[in-house]
């Protein structure tokens, strides 16, 4: 009799390690398996011919701009952060880097947030942070070497751009910032494109979506049920079944009538107004920057590859949206004080965008040099000492 249990004891913890090492090799075959599926090129993102990346960006050294957008993808790369939701995840490569302190780089000095000196802060989406072009190409790098070039050496730019952030998120990261005492002396907020994307009010961030599944596991859901969500492998028979959340966390909306862009214009307007009190009150200086769009005021026929608005997706929402604000801005009924009107801004000569909303290094240089003369117009005070 103790013989028979001692091999059905035996038989049961061998079968019990078996399910288990099988349970953690599937586990470790379906994460590699997710891991590849999220590292692929983004369908959103197209691939273009040698010739078409020497039309996009102007150049006779198209394998540059090749590796830049290999790499550029990782802007979709976020994990969580209080209060906004989701930060840039760190990250350094040859032409992409994301740091710690959630900024991305100017390659052209080492920036410290601690360093003494004068600080301009820059927010916006991925047209700030400088989705396709490398470090230095971005508005921010830009904006530095034109104020450096202006006498204005002591000055640091910090490039706070975000994917997928809008106006609503912008003015609470500034905010994160200012109550662990980081000041800038000048904040740039660069806006219009994603606010519109995201045609939801009351706000919601691509991460919504996320959070929900989430809490909603923590706080309804059998422990069962929570431990199956965390699963590799139930993560990845969800991708094959077709739910693209799981690899792609990008979520907007169409504007499905005029009541819907008017609250899109009500909230960014809100949030500049915002703004413009805490600059007031703390002492700093404002620069809201109305960005140029290719749905408005830009001939999309001047496009070096075809965009179609199919293309455009929920980036469509601009071209209802930006009219509505020219108009009350014509009116007076929209907040103006330390506004920046660049929606008519284009290059002369140089292509504009690069894919199907984000600027080209060219354009890039030109919003980043008006945005620097705007800032030395108003003078940048000599930071007082504590």
């Amino acid at each position: 009799m103790i013989g028979l249990f001692k091999r059905v004891f035996t038989a049961a913890a061998v079968l019990l390690l078996n399910v288990v090492v099988l349970i953690a090799a599937a586990e470790w075959g379906a994460k590699a398996v997710l891991k590849m599926a999220r590292d692929a090129r983004p369908a959103y993102m197209p691939t273009y011919s040698d010739a078409e990346y020497s039309k996009l960006y102007g150049t006779d050294d198209p394998a540059k701009y090749r590796e830049i957008s290999t790499e550029s993808w990782r802007m979709g790369d976020t994990i969580y952060s209080p209060f906004v939701e989701y930060r840039m995840t760190p990250y350094q490569g040859k032409h992409f880097t994301i740091t710690e302190q959630g900024f991305r780089p100017n390659d052209q000095a080492p920036q410290d947030l601690a360093r003494p000196g004068r600080k301009v802060f820059v927010f916006g989406g991925s047209t700030t942070m400088g989705s396709g072009v490398a470090n230095s190409e971005t508005i921010p790098a830009a904006i530095e070497r034109a104020l450096q070039a202006a006498g204005l050496t002591d000055v640091q730019v910090f490039n706070f751009g975000v994917v997928s952030y809008f106006s609503t998120q912008e003015r609470i990261a500034l905010e994160r910032l200012l109550t662990a005492g980081i000041k800038p002396d000048v904040a740039v907020f660069i806006d219009g494109l994603n606010d519109f994307y995201y045609c939801t009010i009351p706000d919601q961030s691509s991460w919504n979506e996320r959070l929900v599944q989430l809490t909603s596991a923590r706080s309804r859901q059998p422990l069962v049920l929570e431990i199956a969500n965390r699963s590799n492998v139930v993560q990845l028979a969800r991708h094959l079944g077709g739910d693209k959340s799981v690899t792609v966390r990008e979520w907007g909306s169409f504007c499905q009538s005029d009541a819907d862009v008017a609250g899109v214009v009500q909230r960014l307007d809100t949030n500049r107004r915002i703004l413009d009190g805490m600059a007031e009150r703390l002492g700093f200086e404002l620069i809201l920057v109305q960005q140029p769009v290719p749905t408005y005021h830009y001939d999309n026929a001047k496009r070096v590859v075809p965009v179609t608005d199919e293309m455009l997706g929920y980036h469509a929402n601009a071209r209802r949206g930006y009219p509505m604000m020219a108009a009350m801005r014509d009116m007076g009924s929209l907040w103006t004080r330390n506004l920046l009107w660049l929606a008519e801004l284009e290059p002369a000569a140089a292509n504009a965008y690069v894919d199907m909303v984000h600027y080209s290094p060219a354009f890039n240089d030109i919003i980043g040099r008006t945005i620097a003369d705007e800032i030395v117009k108003r003078g940048i005070k000599e930071r007082q000492k504590p």
